[in-house]
């Protein structure tokens, strides 16, 4: 009888324990809401959307994007990974998509939009992970882990890339 009553309370303990867990981790964790804005004219015959979540990491990796191409006569537009349903990818020169690897997944969202396209040679995909190493499958994805630098490290390897769109859409 003993035996039973322990095993009871372990089960009703992980029982507890796990939700609270998962509620704790998601909450300390989970991306907020990116803040959608533009910069440059929209007229412009060049345009980079960048679908980004809410981090520091992100946020610092965002400001380096648009400081790069603020040198260039280019609009950008920021918007939340949330908006990618609405966007039309011909309307873009250059789409950067920076999201963070959740639950051993992309966010739902994102994956519904690269699986969409037809050509994805005009999107930029930034993945953090707490490895740096995480990616979706059959996408050509630069990985970081969201680790804070001056400058953010993929910041390079982006930029590079954006650079390579824009110079042959010309």
């Amino acid at each position: 009888m003993r035996r039973r009553k322990v095993i009871v309370l372990i089960i009703a303990l992980l029982t507890l324990l796990i939700p609270s867990s998962l509620l704790w981790y998601r909450g300390h964790y989970s991306m907020t809401v990116a803040r959608s804005y533009s910069v440059g004219a929209p007229s412009s015959a060049q345009r980079v959307l960048i679908a980004t979540q809410g981090s520091r990491f992100k946020d610092a990796l965002v400001a380096g994007l648009i400081r790069h191409l603020l040198s260039r006569s280019v609009y950008v537009s920021v918007i939340d990974v949330s908006g990618l349903p609405g966007v039309k990818a011909g309307d873009w020169t250059a789409i950067v998509l920076i999201h963070t690897w959740e639950y051993s997944r992309p966010p739902a969202d994102a994956r519904v939009f690269l699986d969409r396209l037809s050509e994805r040679q005009r999107v930029v995909v930034v993945t953090t992970s707490g490895n740096g190493k995480e990616a979706m499958p059959g996408v050509d994805a630069i990985s970081a882990a969201s680790v804070m630098s001056d400058p953010p490290a993929p910041l390079a390897a982006v930029t590079g890339r954006i650079d390579a769109l824009l110079n042959a859409a010309r």
